[in-house]
């Protein structure tokens, strides 16, 4: 597209510097005294054309500038439209509004006597100069020295490139400006990715079997590299195991997740999987075997949704993951069925709703090792039960045919979904605190774990 856009605009530029050229040399041909006049009356032409271009251009860029107060509240209504609504606030809006209104009403004013004076001034210099190109050619006319047809001839030639010539120099400082834009982009697209997803090439990843070692990782995102995120963070997670990271916000819990599927990669340490460099995986291949859950929907079918990234899945094998996720009961009851949309982000569906559908479309990927980002945190209590039950339970086969369990890592703050874990990984600041079962850690009176887990009771009861 922006290719189309650069190229489109050179060939104009050359369209008019072919224009200029080839009429400078008829006229001269035709008359050289009549053209050398042309070429002196020129600069009133080209003034004046570069006025009418620049101030209609800045004429039209103020009138925008202007609105953008209220094009900003119009979207921002548009997008909070159910608590204006419960407020009882549209007329509050629309008094906004016409107060945005008044100042470009008024800049408007001032701009079209402006913008009127302008064009007249422009106009005059036209006019002037063919004035002064016709009085000359009557002069030649009566000094024999030309006839009146190639004076006319001469003058109409040349006259007629003034649109290119300005044009040109409108022209020419947009592709500069162009340029200077995208460079930048033009660097990041040349730019060597740290992370690249298909190497190495020849990897041939068989089934993994979901074992996860953190070795003394540090790890700072890019753009907060003063912010220690992780730190001489050393983690082992068995194959088949339930680990829970729990933890108060900002202590580095999905940072761990962003890790494994390989978003970043950690500043020091070593992240093993089956004794494995993460580095050593094809990325690509690698995560294949990760299914991650969030709360994200595609403006598609529920059935699309389910299926995203797995399109030879059956009808079957949908409505088995969706029973799993305890979703298929309400999908069911839908006009539609699973062919109904969800509409922009899954606005159509409540947000337990949009939850389980995304918990079914990651275990159709039947993963090795699985994800949950509070992946039950806009669920009620009945189905929450129901989820967490059906990921408990959860069982895999290999390519071998032998039964094997998935390895799950689960991110929450409510403790009530973890307590069942293997094991619960307590964070703090980036750092392992406390680790052990529901029952070990309970046990401490002073402990992070049985804190969170108190007062979570409290406000539950």
């Amino acid at each position: 597209m922006v290719k189309t856009i650069i190229a489109d605009r050179m060939s104009v530029i050359v369209q008019c510097i072919s224009s200029i050229l080839i009429a400078t040399f008829v006229s001269m041909v035709v008359n050289w005294r009549m053209g050398l006049v042309a070429w002196a009356v020129m600069p009133c032409h080209f003034i004046g054309g570069l006025i009418q271009a620049k101030s209609a251009k800045g004429f039209s860029g103020d009138s925008a500038a202007a609105h953008y107060e209220l094009i900003s509240l119009t979207s921002e209504s548009a997008t909070n439209i159910r608590t204006i609504v419960s407020f009882c606030h549209e007329e509050h809006i629309i008094r906004k509004a016409r107060i945005f209104l008044e100042i470009p009403k008024r800049k408007s004013r001032r701009e079209s006597i402006k913008y009127g004076i302008i064009q007249g001034f422009s106009l005059c210099l036209w006019n002037i100069a063919h004035a002064v190109a016709l009085w000359y050619t009557t002069i030649l006319v009566d000094k024999k020295q030309a006839t009146f047809e190639n004076r006319i001839r001469a003058y109409q030639i040349f006259s007629l490139t003034v649109p290119s010539i300005t044009e040109l120099w409108t022209l020419i400082p947009t592709i500069i400006s162009a340029i200077r834009i995208l460079t930048p982009a033009f660097y990041t697209l040349d730019r060597k990715t740290e992370i690249e997803p298909d190497t190495p090439e020849d990897s041939c990843l068989e089934r993994i079997k979901g074992i996860i070692e953190f070795q003394n990782v540090k790890f700072n995102y890019p753009l907060r590299p003063a912010v220690t995120v992780l730190n001489n963070f050393s983690l082992q997670i068995e194959a088949g195991s339930k680990v829970a990271l729990v933890g108060p916000s900002g202590a580095g819990k999905s940072s761990v997740l962003a890790l494994l599927l390989r978003f970043y990669d950690p500043r020091e340490g070593k992240i093993l999987i089956d004794w494995k460099d993460i580095r050593e995986y094809n990325l690509r291949r690698l995560r294949t075997q990760i299914g991650l859950v969030q709360q994200l929907l595609f403006s598609s079918s529920i059935r699309d949704d389910i299926s995203y990234g797995n399109d030879a899945a059956s009808e079957t094998e949908i409505v088995e993951v969706s029973v799993e996720a305890n979703i298929h009961e309400f999908i069911s009851n839908l006009p539609n069925g699973y062919d109904t949309t969800v509409g922009e982000k899954g606005c159509q569906l409540s947000g337990g709703q949009k939850q389980r559908i995304t918990i079914a479309r990651t275990l159709l990927k039947r993963p090795v090792i699985l994800l949950l980002d509070e992946a039950t945190s806009a669920l009620d209590a009945e189905s929450e039960r129901t989820v967490v039950s059906a990921l408990q339970s959860l069982n895999l086969n290999n390519n071998g045919g032998l039964l094997s369990r998935t390895t799950q890592i689960t991110v929450a703050h409510r403790l009530s979904t973890v307590k069942n874990s293997d094991t619960i990984v307590v964070m703090d600041k980036g750092e392992i605190v406390e680790m052990g079962s529901h029952s070990t850690l309970i046990t401490s009176s002073d402990g992070v774990y049985s804190r969170l887990f108190r007062l979570q009771s409290l406000v539950e009861n």
